[in-house]
C-alpha cells in the first residue's frame, strides 16, 4: 500500500514577478516517464499528487511564452508528505520559419528601472517622440516639454545610455521620430556620474531611449509644408549613431505657431536649463508678455520662427568623452490684444482701457560643452560650460485710456557658466569630490516710451542694467552604509548682484528715478544628508547650515549683517507594497531678499506700470509640510496619487498699489505677514479592460491667504480659492476608430474682508476622433472654451483636422493639416483678482491649410 504525498508551488515571471497562469507542470521519473501533471491557476499556483516510492524524480514546467525549467527533486522529498517547489521562468525567444517572435509585456519593472515596449502603445499617428511619451502610463508632459515620471522630475533623456542633449532634452523629444525607438527605460535614482551610483541619494529620473539596431546608424526625415496665403513649414532632422560618435542635427522654420525648440517667448515659461539656473540668472524687466495663457500657443498671435541645432557626443578614447551642443533660435511674434479693467477701489470704481499691437523679436545663440576624463577606474574629472547670448527687441503701439504710445524695448542677455568636478573613489563604498562653479550674467535693458497723441510729448527713456555673478567651491564626502548612505559637503560661495537704472521722467524728482543697488552674499556652508532604509521604511534627513556675511547698498544707504541660517528637511517613505507608498516631508527654507525687491528708485516697465520698493531686511522663511499616498501599478495600468500640502511664509512681500487714470505704481516691502497656502489634490489614471479605455482624473483645491494695500487702504486680508477638475477618457479599441475626450473645469474666487468678492469659472471640453486604416489615418480635434460660465457670452469652438497617407515603401508620407477650421479671429476671456476684473480680447492666428510631404532617410 502506497501513501500519497503532494508537491505544490507557484510559477512566476522572473522579471515581472507576475504569476503565470495555465502553465503545465509535469512530474517525471528517472526514465523521463510522466507520473503526474497539473496546470497552474490564474494565481500561478499548482499542486501535484505523487506516491512515496518514487525515486530520482524531476519536476518540469512548460508554457509557450516562457523557457521551460526542469528541477531534480531532493531525496528527502520522496518521504515528505508535502513538498514545495516554486519556479521563476524567463521569457521565451523562438525562431519560427525565420520570423522571430518575442513574447513581451508592454511594461516591465526591474529594480529601479521601468521598461516600456513602444509597439504596445503606438498607433502610427505620432510625429515626434513627445507625441508618443504622452501615451505612456506614469509619464506627464508639461507645456514647456518638461517630463515627470511617477511625480519625479526627468532631468535627462539619453540615447543608448549617452547624454547627448543634457538638460535641454526637449530638443530631442520635440524632434526625434519615435519609429527608431526599440525600448524606453525610465531610470529612477539616476546618477550621471557612475562613481556615485549607490553612494549618493538621488530623486532624479532619466529616460533612456534604446534605438533599433541596424536601422539607426544614419536616420532622419525632412518635412516640407506649404499652404495658401504664404503659409509654410520646414522640419528636418538627422541622427547619426556609431560606437564612438552620436550626432543629431535639426532645423525648423515655420509661420504656423509651431515652436520645436526649448526656447519660449510667447508665455511666461522658461526652457528647462534656465529653470535649473534660476539662482544664477539676473532679472529681465523687458521680457513681460501679455499673451493669453488659457489657449494653446498654436492659436494665439502669429510667428516667424527659425530654430537650428547641432548636437554631438564623441568618445575620443576609452577615458575621454566630449559633448557639444550649438543652438540658434530667432522668432518674430506678433500679438494684438485689448484689455478693459475694472478696479474696485475704496473711493470709487475705476475703469482702464489698454490695447497692445506688439512685435517681439528674440534671437538666441547657445553653446553648451562638456569634457569628461576618466584618469582611472576610480576617478573622474569633468569640465562643463555654457555661453548663452540672447537679444530681445519689442516694438509696440499701445494705448492707455485715450493716449497712444509708441514703445521700444531692447535687452542683451549674456550668460556664462563654467563647472568643474573631480570625483575619487576612496573605497568600494565611499567617494570624495571637489567641485567648482562660476557664472556671470549681464543684462543691459533699454526702454523708450513716447506719447504720440500729445503734441508736446517727449520720449521717456528707461535704462536698466542688471548683473549677477556667482562663485561656489565645495568638497564632499559620500559613503554607502549597510542600510543607506550619507553625504557631507563643506563649501564657500560668493553671490554678487548689481542693478543700476536711470530714467527721464518729468514729473518726479531725479532722486527717485535712479538706482545704484548691490547685494553681496559671502557664505560658508555645511550640507549634511543621511538616508536610512529599513524593511519598508525610508528616512531622508537633510540640513544646510550657512554662516553668511551680507552687504546691501541701496542708493548710498549701506546695510551690513551676519546671519547663521539653518535649512532642515525630513522625508519619510513607507512602502505598503511594491507599487504603493505613503510619504511625508517637512522643510524650512530661508532665503535672502531678491535684488528686484530691494531697489527704492522707480523703474518704468511700460506706458502704464512702475515698480519700486521699500527696503526692510529680513530672511524670507518658508515652512512647508506635505504628505500623500501614491500607487504606481504598471501591471494593472493604474496610477494614483493623493496629496496635501501646507506652506507658511512668515516674512513676505507686501505689495502696495497706487492706481489712477494714468499709472499703476507697485511698491514692494518685506513685512511680517504670515501668508499661507493649502493645497489638496488627487491624480489617478486607470486602464479599464472591459471597455478598452483609460480614465485620467486630476483634481486640485487650493486656498491662498495673502495681504496687500490698494490706494492707501489698511492692509487687506485676501483669500483666493481655486478648484481645478480634469477628466479625460481615451479609448484603446483594437479597431480602426478611437476617441478621446477631456473635460476641464476651473473655478477661481477672490475675497477681501470688507470688500466685494470676484469670481470666474472656466469650462473647456476637448474632443478628438482618430481613424487608422492601413497606411491612412485622419484625426479631428474639437476644442470648446467658455472663459466665464456665469455669462457664457464669449465661448469659442476650434476645430482642427489632419489627414495622413503613407506610401507602401514607408519612405514618404503625405499630410494635409487644417488649423482653426471655423476661422475664429478673436478670443475673449475674464480674469479676476481681489481688487479688479479684467476682460481681455486676443487676436488669433487665422485659419490655414497646410499640405506637407515627409521624406524618411
Amino acid at each position: 500500500m502506497f501513501s500519497q504525498n503532494t508537491i505544490s508551488g507557484t510559477v512566476i515571471d522572473s522579471e515581472t514577478k507576475e504569476p503565470i497562469a495555465f502553465a503545465s507542470v509535469f512530474l517525471r521519473d528517472s526514465d523521463d516517464t510522466i507520473l503526474s501533471f497539473n496546470t497552474t491557476n490564474t494565481d500561478g499556483y499548482y499542486s501535484i499528487v505523487f506516491i512515496d516510492t518514487v525515486k530520482n524524480s524531476t519536476i518540469e514546467t512548460s508554457i509557450i511564452s516562457h523557457i521551460s525549467k526542469k528541477i531534480k527533486l531532493p531525496k528527502e522529498s520522496d518521504s515528505d508528505k508535502n513538498y514545495i517547489q516554486n519556479f521563476k521562468l524567463d521569457l521565451r525567444v523562438s525562431d519560427l520559419e525565420e520570423v522571430f517572435i518575442i513574447t513581451k509585456k508592454p511594461i516591465i519593472v526591474k529594480n529601479d528601472t521601468t521598461f516600456y515596449r513602444p509597439n504596445s502603445f503606438k498607433d502610427g499617428t505620432e510625429r515626434v517622440l513627445e507625441d508618443f511619451l504622452k501615451k505612456l502610463p506614469g509619464l506627464t508632459i508639461a507645456e514647456n516639454g518638461s517630463i515627470r515620471f511617477k511625480g519625479k522630475q526627468v532631468t535627462r533623456v539619453l540615447l543608448d545610455n549617452d547624454n547627448l542633449f543634457d538638460d535641454n532634452y526637449t530638443i530631442g523629444t520635440k524632434n526625434i521620430n519615435p519609429e527608431i525607438i526599440e525600448e524606453i527605460q525610465a531610470i529612477e535614482g539616476y546618477q550621471e556620474n557612475a562613481l556615485l551610483k549607490d553612494v549618493k541619494h538621488s530623486e532624479d529620473v532619466a529616460l533612456n531611449l534604446i534605438l533599433k539596431k541596424g536601422e539607426t546608424d544614419v536616420t532622419g526625415d525632412l518635412d516640407l509644408g506649404l499652404g495658401i496665403d504664404n503659409v509654410y513649414s520646414l522640419n528636418g532632422n538627422a541622427l547619426s549613431v556609431s560606437k564612438k560618435i552620436k550626432g543629431c542635427a535639426l532645423v525648423n522654420y515655420n509661420n504656423v505657431n509651431k515652436n520645436m525648440s526649448p526656447y519660449r517667448f510667447d508665455a511666461n515659461t522658461f526652457d528647462l536649463s534656465k529653470i535649473e539656473e534660476s539662482k544664477q540668472r539676473a532679472y529681465n524687466f523687458t521680457d513681460a508678455t501679455t499673451f493669453s495663457a488659457s489657449l494653446p500657443s498654436k492659436y494665439t498671435g502669429s510667428n516667424n520662427t527659425f530654430f537650428g541645432s547641432l548636437n554631438a557626443l564623441n568618445k575620443l578614447s576609452d577615458k575621454t568623452t566630449l559633448r557639444l551642443n550649438l543652438n540658434h533660435f530667432r522668432d518674430k511674434l506678433h500679438l494684438n490684444n485689448a484689455t478693459q479693467t475694472l478696479y474696485n477701489l475704496d473711493e470709487s470704481d475705476l475703469t482702464i482701457s489698454n490695447t497692445y499691437d506688439l512685435e517681439k523679436k528674440p534671437v538666441v545663440t547657445v553653446l553648451d560643452y562638456e569634457l569628461k576624463v576618466k584618469p582611472s577606474l576610480k576617478s573622474a574629472l569633468s569640465f562643463k560650460g555654457k555661453i548663452d547670448y540672447t537679444t530681445l527687441a519689442i516694438d509696440a503701439l499701445s494705448t492707455n485710456n485715450n493716449s497712444l504710445f509708441k514703445e521700444d524695448k531692447n535687452s542683451k542677455d549674456l550668460f556664462i557658466k563654467q563647472q568643474i568636478e573631480f570625483t575619487k573613489k576612496v573605497t568600494t563604498e565611499s567617494v570624495f569630490q571637489v567641485t567648482g562653479d562660476f557664472s556671470k550674467n549681464d543684462i543691459p535693458q533699454y526702454l523708450n516710451f513716447n506719447n504720440i497723441t500729445s503734441i508736446n510729448s517727449t520720449i521717456t527713456a528707461q535704462d536698466i542694467r542688471v548683473k549677477h555673478q556667482t562663485i561656489d567651491v565645495a568638497s564632499k564626502f559620500l559613503s554607502k552604509l549597510k542600510n543607506g548612505n550619507y553625504a557631507i559637503a563643506l563649501g564657500y560661495y560668493n553671490h554678487n548682484n548689481a542693478l543700476t537704472s536711470t530714467n527721464s521722467f518729468d514729473t518726479i524728482s531725479n532722486l527717485y528715478n535712479r538706482n545704484i543697488t548691490t547685494i553681496e552674499d559671502n557664505s560658508v556652508y555645511l550640507d549634511v544628508e543621511y538616508v536610512f532604509k529599513k524593511n519598508r521604511w525610508q528616512f531622508i534627513l537633510e540640513n544646510e547650515l550657512l554662516i553668511s556675511a551680507i552687504k546691501i547698498d541701496n542708493n548710498a544707504a549701506l546695510f551690513k549683517t551676519h546671519k547663521i541660517i539653518n535649512n532642515p528637511s525630513a522625508t519619510v517613505n513607507f512602502s505598503l507594497s511594491n507599487a504603493a507608498v505613503l510619504y511625508a516631508k517637512h522643510s524650512i527654507v530661508n532665503k535672502l531678499p531678491e535684488l528686484n525687491k530691494i531697489f527704492s528708485g522707480r523703474i518704468k516697465t511700460d506706458n502704464r506700470n512702475l515698480l519700486s520698493n521699500k527696503f526692510n531686511f529680513n530672511l524670507i522663511q518658508n515652512k512647508n509640510t506635505s504628505f500623500g499616498y501614491r500607487i504606481n501599478d504598471f501591471y494593472n495600468l493604474f496610477q494614483f496619487n493623493s496629496y496635501f500640502n501646507y506652506s507658511k511664509v512668515d516674512y513676505d512681500y507686501l505689495n502696495t498699489l497706487f492706481i489712477d487714470d494714468d499709472n499703476t505704481l507697485n511698491i514692494s516691502e518685506l513685512r511680517k505677514l504670515d501668508n499661507n497656502n493649502y493645497r489638496l489634490g488627487i491624480d489617478t489614471e486607470k486602464y479599464i479592460d472591459f471597455i478598452k479605455s483609460t480614465l485620467d482624473l486630476k483634481t486640485a483645491y487650493t486656498i491662498n491667504n495673502y495681504k496687500n494695500i490698494i490706494n492707501n487702504t489698511e492692509i487687506r486680508e485676501n483669500k483666493n480659492k481655486s478648484l481645478n477638475l480634469q477628466l479625460e477618457v481615451r479609448t484603446g479599441f483594437k479597431k480602426d476608430l478611437n476617441f478621446a475626450n477631456k473635460v476641464i473645469f476651473q473655478n477661481n474666487s477672490f475675497s477681501s474682508k470688507g470688500y466685494n468678492s470676484n469670481q470666474f469659472t472656466i469650462f473647456q471640453n476637448h474632443f478628438s476622433v482618430k481613424y487608422i486604416k492601413n497606411r491612412f489615418y485622419f484625426t479631428v480635434d474639437g476644442k470648446y472654451f467658455d472663459p466665464n460660465l456665469k455669462t457664457r457670452n464669449n465661448s469659442i469652438t476650434f476645430i482642427d483636422a489632419a489627414f495622413n497617407y503613407q506610401q507602401k515603401n514607408e519612405k514618404i508620407d503625405y499630410s494635409l493639416q487644417v488649423n482653426n477650421l471655423l476661422n475664429k479671429r478673436e478670443f475673449i476671456e475674464l480674469n479676476s483678482s481681489d481688487y479688479s476684473s479684467t476682460l481681455q480680447s486676443q487676436k488669433l492666428l487665422e485659419r490655414y491649410f497646410l499640405f506637407s510631404v515627409r521624406f524618411k532617410l
